[in-house]
């Protein structure tokens, strides 16, 4: 599924990723603390699964210090992408297949950033399913991908690759 979302949303996908990661493919913080920053968006498009629902993502990058408010992970930083589903005619949160949402993330990052993703948890809407996914992004002071550090206690955090 990863691969249709790349074929049919080529351009719009490379240009997201620079707003993520910057012209060099280099993440930025930016200042997470500017009371109206503006965070990267992506959509609405309409998911590959269900023709009725529209999927909005928005990424955001914090410094893993201020974030985790954890000195030595100074220069370290945290990618977060979430997903949210809207019904397409009637506007409202529905629920989102979580495959397809692991694939538009595989889409958006590569596959070789995908392997260190963490799934951060999940909002749930109508019924109990889910209307929005979060996922998180390690990265060094090199901007190279890397686990959960160990002071980033967050008992939702499961590695994509496990699920």
């Amino acid at each position: 599924m990863s691969v249709q979302i790349q074929e049919k949303y080529r351009e719009e996908l490379a240009d997201f990723r620079k707003k993520i990661l910057g012209p060099e493919g280099r993440s930025h913080a930016g200042n997470q603390h500017a009371e109206r920053r503006e965070l990267p968006r992506f959509g609405p498009v309409r998911t590959l699964t269900d023709s009725k629902v529209d999927l909005t993502i928005v990424a955001d990058t914090s410094d893993l210090d201020w974030f985790a408010e954890d000195p030595s992970l100074v220069g370290q930083r945290c990618i977060t992408i979430s997903l949210a589903g809207h019904h397409r005619l009637m506007g409202n949160r529905t629920s989102l297949p979580s495959g397809e949402c692991d694939a538009w993330v595989q889409a958006i990052l590569g596959v070789g950033w995908t392997e260190h993703v963490y799934r951060a948890g999940t909002l749930s809407g109508v019924a109990g399913r889910l209307s929005t996914v979060y996922y998180r992004l390690f990265l060094d002071a090199d901007s190279n991908p890397r686990a959960r550090p160990e002071t980033f206690k967050d008992k939702e955090l499961r590695p994509l690759r496990d699920l």
